[in-house]
């Protein structure tokens, strides 16, 4: 193996960066603190979402006609083909669940601030990315919850004032979903976002190799800052575990629920109630405490206030302090946003 390595090293060069990545020094308090995995879980998490998206192109027939019948053959007479849909289905909901626990690991810690703004800016990119993946990849199977749901999401980006019906026109390729929509669903669940965030992924990790892990906020942790332990093997069999554990959980949901397969897809029904994946609920159940004729103004203002603020955050809050505890300001706000979060999504259920 050591010739072999020195042989493409000679050739390649990539010897020194490897072993620069593999080596890279890892603060002691963040190699003891469960909550940094998230971070590295998260990547596992996508990695498996692009292979087991790959598997499930290989079968998939992105036709109004087809795409129903492929993913029925998928789930139920593919060997092993439900527990790849199981694990594609259920992992679009952790990965929304990871990006979200990580943030708020970053918001907590304050490693938003100065020099790691990029870092975070990304890291929300990153987490409306991933909404995207869901709400493309919830319309593929052309089953009745997806189309519904589908042609609701698209009516409410038809309700953005003035460029409303150009938008919902762009999304559906036409007045109507059609082939058009799951052409370009398909395509953009595919191609477009997976270039999206594996772009996003390498600056956010760049950022992070650059700046370093973000300070300790205590004192246990700010005596540990001064040891270090190399990435690999240390860090690396840290989310080398959660991975797996991750793994198992997918494969366990994956064998006693199988992924949700609703009726064919039918246009013409009119008793079919959508409602839209779980982390979407909230908003779906903001959005019925809004008048009709106000309907427009929140479809707007709020995604913009929530993605501005987050965008804004590292800009506006520059004060030397880390401990949330010594910051009520920000600290009582992410605690409403995850109280409200969480309430509405219960009031949908």
């Amino acid at each position: 193996m050591s010739k072999i390595g020195d042989w493409i090293d000679k050739r390649t060069g990539l010897g020194g960066p490897i072993r620069g990545f593999l080596n890279y020094p890892v603060p002691k308090y963040v190699h003891q603190n469960v909550l940094y995995i998230l971070g590295g879980l998260t990547l596992i998490m996508f990695m498996l979402q692009a292979v087991t998206g790959i598997m499930l192109a290989f079968y998939f027939d992105p036709s109004p006609e087809g795409a129903y019948n492929s993913v029925d053959f998928i789930t139920y007479q593919l060997p092993l083909g439900w527990l790849i849909r199981g694990i594609h289905h259920y992992g679009s909901g952790a990965m929304v669940i990871l990006v979200a626990l990580h943030m708020l690991r970053t918001y907590f810690f304050s490693a938003y601030k100065k020099p790691r703004e990029i870092n975070w800016l990304t890291g929300v990119l990153l987490l409306f990315v991933t909404l995207a993946f869901g709400f493309t990849g919830y319309l593929l199977p052309w089953d009745q919850k997806g189309y519904w749901a589908t042609r609701v999401g698209t009516q409410i980006a038809g309700s953005v004032p003035l460029i409303g019906d150009t938008l919902m026109q762009l999304m559906r390729g036409g007045p109507n979903l059609g082939q058009a929509t799951l052409t370009r669903f398909y395509a953009t669940h595919i191609l477009l976002l997976p270039a999206m965030i594996a772009l996003l992924i390498a600056v956010h990790i760049f950022q992070l190799r650059y700046h370093g892990m973000s300070p300790a906020i205590t004192e246990k942790s700010k005596a540990q800052s001064k040891s270090f332990v190399p990435f690999f093997p240390y860090w690396v069999l840290n989310d080398a575990i959660a991975g797996l554990g991750l793994l198992a959980l997918l494969v366990f949901l994956s064998a006693t629920q199988r992924a949700p397969l609703e009726f064919p897809a039918d246009p013409t029904s009119g008793n079919f109630v959508p409602r839209p994946e779980w982390y979407f609920l909230f908003y779906y159940q903001a959005l019925k405490y809004v008048p009709g004729a106000l309907e427009p103004v929140a479809t707007v203002l709020i995604p913009l206030f929530i993605f501005g603020s987050m965008i804004l955050l590292p800009f506006i809050d520059k004060g030397e302090e880390r401990r949330p505890w010594k910051k009520p300001v920000t600290t009582i706000a992410a605690i409403f946003y995850i109280v409200v979060i969480i309430g509405f999504t219960v009031l949908a259920l």
